[in-house]
């Protein structure tokens, strides 16, 4: 098992996170349909909090989870146990480049944009040909991301407020803020949050500080990647609508799949 990770620092806070990323709200549907249109159990990378796989859980689906964080997976555990759904999930602790199933998978799916985390394009090529060796024949990889354009970069580079919440174990106003750092010649960002716990009076208690690696991939970066993995590309959309792909599009929806 690994020791402590990036990840485990977050889970703290993960779900207001989520909860204030708008694009959590556009991909559940998408995924959950996927799940539920899919035989055998699915498998679900970067599971977080559980957020997709429990709500596919508990339209009566099994589902397997890997996060390579352990407080993610307990996370994840405790909103799957609340729902009633533990049962007909299987977590499992691993990177996505090493991560072993007991049976080949019909469907795997990395949401939320997360194939980020590996952060270079070597780390990416590794993930997608385990990844391939983990399906089953004619079994399918779905992934999306954003599309990195100089906007995201002005916007995120600025730091900002991104939620104001409440912690349930002392009732004192959280202030979650998030600021990013772009390295563009390896496309890679340098994500630093930190909460600030504030008194009665508004005055600042407690400031702790999480980081994280991420990247970013361009379409034709993702499309070479999945040939050169061994992939046939059955489907490229442009949201979670599946709308055509165009340059005007806010993400990459990839549907890939394993030779049968």
């Amino acid at each position: 098992m690994p020791g402590k990770v990036d990840y485990d620092d977050w889970a703290d806070i993960y779900d207001v996170w989520v909860e204030s990323a708008p694009v959590t709200r556009e991909n559940l549907s998408f995924y959950v349909q996927e799940y539920l249109n899919t035989p055998g159990p699915a498998v679900e990378l970067g599971v977080g909090n559980g957020r997709i796989l429990v709500a596919a859980a508990r339209q009566g689906k099994a589902m397997i989870g890997v996060d390579y964080s352990a407080n993610m997976l307990e996370l994840c555990r405790q909103h799957a146990a609340s729902a009633g759904v533990l049962s007909r999930l299987t977590l499992i602790q691993a990177d996505f480049r090493d991560f072993a199933l007991l049976e080949p998978a019909e469907l795997i799916t990395i949401p939320f944009h997360t194939i980020g985390h590996l952060v270079s394009l070597d780390d990416k090529r590794d993930g997608l040909h385990h990844i391939f060796s983990q399906l089953a024949p004619g079994g399918r990889l779905i992934f999306d991301h954003f599309i990195f354009d100089p906007e995201t970069l002005r916007r995120h580079s600025l730091l900002s407020l991104r939620a104001e919440t409440t912690d349930p174990a002392t009732g004192r106003d959280v202030l979650l803020w998030t600021v990013n750092k772009y390295d563009m010649d390896v496309q890679s960002i340098r994500i630093v949050a930190f909460t600030d716990e504030l008194d009665d009076d508004g005055a600042l208690l407690r400031r702790r500080y999480r980081r994280v690696g991420f990247s970013w991939i361009h379409p034709k970066q993702a499309q070479a990647l999945l040939e050169e993995t061994g992939y046939e590309i059955e489907a490229m959309y442009g949201d979670f609508q599946r709308g055509a792909f165009t340059p005007q599009s806010p993400r990459q929806v990839w549907v890939a799949r394993r030779p049968a």
